[in-house]
């Protein structure tokens, strides 16, 4: 019995070890809270601790634990929904800017950029993850997969447990809904 022990605690260290960061990026992502991401993330992996002999081995790894902290992410946001707006209001403009930060580590810059224009850059870009966090969870979670994690469809549908059609249908929504979402801020995001 010590060996099973033994063997998933080397199996889960070697998933979190791998996943760990990847999953505290995601829920980063989702939540917009660096505490309230690294909270989650040490409750998924001890969901994924506690039913890692249930894997049945059916998708990937990744796939599986994605789906696990996905679906967790998606009742913390439920939860916290009625929060979010009181909590916004009272963060000063600059807590919100530095707040977003990490999302600029996913593009790198092909030339120079003067510090206006990478802050002008910063700035649109922070505007245009405060419109994705108003779409509806089932609309931005695809669209998050897809901007910022840069998943496939097949792999997003794989991990929302969804035909590839819809997640293409939501996809597609979700940018429709951005573009109305952008609209009264066409002039912000020309810069």
């Amino acid at each position: 019995m010590a060996e099973t022990t033994d063997q998933k605690t080397l199996n889960f260290d070697e998933l979190y070890e791998e996943y760990g960061d990847r999953i505290l990026n995601m829920v980063y992502r989702m939540t917009g809270e660096e505490e309230a991401a690294r909270d989650l993330t040490q409750d998924i992996f001890m969901k994924v601790y506690e039913n890692l002999e249930d894997f049945k081995y059916q998708s990937s790894a990744y796939t599986w634990i994605y789906r696990i902290a996905t679906n967790h992410t998606l009742n913390y946001l439920k939860k916290r929904n009625r929060y979010k707006w009181l909590d916004l209001l009272e963060r000063s403009v600059s807590e919100v800017i530095q707040s977003e930060t990490p999302i600029f580590e996913f593009w790198g810059n092909d030339g120079f950029e003067s510090p206006d224009m990478k802050l002008e850059k910063e700035e649109r870009e922070v505007l245009v993850w405060k419109l994705i966090q108003k779409l509806p969870v089932k609309y931005r979670l695809p669209l998050v997969l897809q901007r910022y994690d840069e998943m496939g469809n097949k792999e997003i549908a794989d991990v929302m447990d969804l035909s590839i059609s819809a997640v293409d249908s939501r996809i597609y929504r979700a940018k429709k809904k951005l573009l109305d979402l952008m609209k009264p801020h066409l002039e912000d995001l020309r810069g």
